[in-house]
């Protein structure tokens, strides 16, 4: 078994300051407390977590809230926060809300009574006045994948990948353009702003299409004012991005030839669906660290921590979907 001593030898510290990175002590000098944790996760180091509750009053438990856990994404979302929490000597209570305010506030109750250490969240809905008054419990919380003012967030700016999106389809030769999911979604705004920035008129060459819709509006717009050609097609994630597949297979249209399809979450189904799907990853193993690391510093008793908000670089994974094997 893997001791505190092991890890101080091969992190060339003491075994006290291992103990004080494993405890979450605030005055750890950073590069430390990266060295340590390290070789915590390179030899697998399990704490003994019963000691550990004892000693520091603490539950020891995690709360985990998502929106939507049928999402690949969101799965392993939870699996890295499992394991980084894990690190650290914390099991993890997970809910899932399925986008519903108030089962979130059932949930926050939940963990409450649960006397969870910290919560991790994905908000359904961060502009309704119940969010917001969660930054006054005494319960420390940090958002993940959504950038909200007045918390503690990691994230992806959902607006530039947008419109990294949009460059890629304006630099394959699509000339029309259809956003599928919320019009109010940072996607939408940064997918739409690139467009209209690169000279196309938004009345003519610009759609924006619910995600409820596919199979009705989608597929009108698709039979009428587009006429299948030269449509470049973003949908707000890889599951919605599936509907939109079946439905232009239907239709027999020629993917990528006539019409492109871009997801986000670079989740399995990208590489498994044919034709293979464009899609924006999100560096899901670092949300997950850099996560679990600023709630345990809140819960550790950081107090002079300026609230954070990681936004870390995206990434557009470019497959067979959105590629014209002639491009302009």
């Amino acid at each position: 078994m893997v001791t505190m001593k092991d890890i101080a030898k091969k992190s060339g510290v003491s075994q006290a300051t291992v103990s004080r990175v494993i405890s979450g002590n605030v005055s750890v000098n950073p590069e430390i407390k990266r060295k340590v944790m390290e070789w915590v996760r390179k030899l697998d180091y399990k704490p003994n977590i019963i000691a550990q509750s004892l000693v520091k009053n603490k539950s020891l438990l995690i709360g985990v809230i998502i929106t939507d856990i049928s999402n690949p994404f969101f799965s392993d979302v939870i699996k890295s926060v499992e394991s980084e929490a894990a690190k650290y000597g914390y099991s993890i209570i997970l809910c899932n809300t399925d986008w519903n305010l108030d089962k979130e506030k059932k949930y926050i109750s939940i963990m409450k009574s649960y006397n969870v250490d910290g919560i991790l969240i994905v908000p359904s809905n961060a502009k309704d006045t119940y969010f917001k008054s969660l930054k006054n419990i005494n319960i420390p919380i940090v958002v993940i994948t959504q950038n909200i003012d007045g918390f503690n967030c990691v994230s992806i700016s959902h607006y530039l990948s947008a419109k990294d999106v949009a460059k890629h389809l304006i630099s394959m030769g699509y000339s029309k353009f259809v956003f599928v999911g919320f019009e109010e979604d940072e996607k939408c705004r940064g997918f739409k702003d690139e467009i209209e920035s690169s000279g196309f008129k938004m009345e003519n060459d610009f759609f924006a299409v619910s995600d409820k819709a596919v199979n009705t509006d989608l597929k009108e717009l698709l039979e009428s004012d587009l006429k299948n050609e030269d449509i470049g097609i973003f949908a707000y994630n890889d599951i919605e991005a599936l509907v939109v597949l079946h439905l232009l297979k239907e239709m027999k249209v020629e993917i990528p030839e006539k019409i492109a399809l871009v997801g986000f979450d670079n989740t399995f189904i990208s590489k498994e669906v044919s034709p293979t799907l464009s899609s924006v990853a999100q560096p899901i193993e670092e949300i997950g660290r850099q996560s679990v690391e600023i709630l345990i510093d809140n819960i550790c008793g950081k107090k002079d921590v300026q609230e954070k908000h990681i936004i870390i670089e995206p990434r557009l994974v470019v497959r067979e979907s959105s590629v014209k094997s002639v491009a302009y």
